[in-house]
């Protein structure tokens, strides 16, 4: 019988934050993010409160690792989608919507707890500040998407692209709310958010004219 492996203190280390961070994407998820205490996270995670805190300084923190480990998940499924269509305007559209609906819309504990977690944040500059840079892999892929729409070697109006960047990603923002809150009805977000990136493409292509 092969001898069990004994960690090295890094491999345990990482070992119990990626428990602490599933164990608090459970109880997150199920109760709510005001509802879960650290206590709580550290008893689902088989761990004491002291391992929290040898990790996370805060349950802002561990909350912002679990929404940033499903950002990431979310962007690297969508960059697959666009990658496999045939590189044309209407099927990377067409993939971008197959992916809101399937991908973003069904998911209402994570886009709950992101709202959860926004608010509770908001009046905190630290945590909002780290919010903010968390939130920046969605901004760059958004300008990457973008750009990529345009003639290779154009070039282009810089003011134009982040109003694009920031028009399209506070469209998605308020649809995902709209759609936890039910103020906006589910079979019309998508639709909204194509015609969106729809206008502000158009509005890209105008300033590489003008240039």
């Amino acid at each position: 019988m092969a001898a069990r492996k004994v960690l090295t203190r890094a491999e345990s280390q990482a070992l119990t934050r990626e428990e602490l961070i599933e164990a608090a994407e459970r109880l997150f998820y199920a109760n709510g993010y005001h509802a879960t205490s650290l206590a709580a996270i550290a008893a689902e995670a088989g761990r004491t409160i002291g391992a929290v805190y040898s990790n996370f300084d805060a349950k802002e923190d561990l909350c912002l690792e679990v929404l940033r480990g499903w950002g990431s998940k979310k962007l690297s499924r969508l960059a697959t989608a666009i990658a496999s269509t045939d590189g044309s305007v209407e099927e990377r559209l067409a993939a971008i919507a197959h992916w809101w609906d399937t991908q973003l819309m069904s998911e209402d504990a994570a886009l709950i707890l992101a709202a959860e977690y926004g608010i509770s944040v908001v009046r905190d500059p630290e945590q909002r500040a780290a919010a903010v840079a968390a939130c920046e892999r969605f901004v760059e892929t958004g300008r990457v998407l973008l750009v990529e729409h345009l003639p290779e070697g154009t070039a282009h109006s810089q003011e134009v692209l982040e109003d694009a960047v920031y028009g399209v990603l506070g469209t998605a923002v308020g649809l995902a709310v709209g759609h936890v809150t039910e103020l906006t009805p589910s079979e019309r977000s998508t639709t909204i958010l194509i015609a969106t990136v729809e206008f502000w493409l158009r509005r890209l292509g105008e300033s590489v004219s003008a240039s």
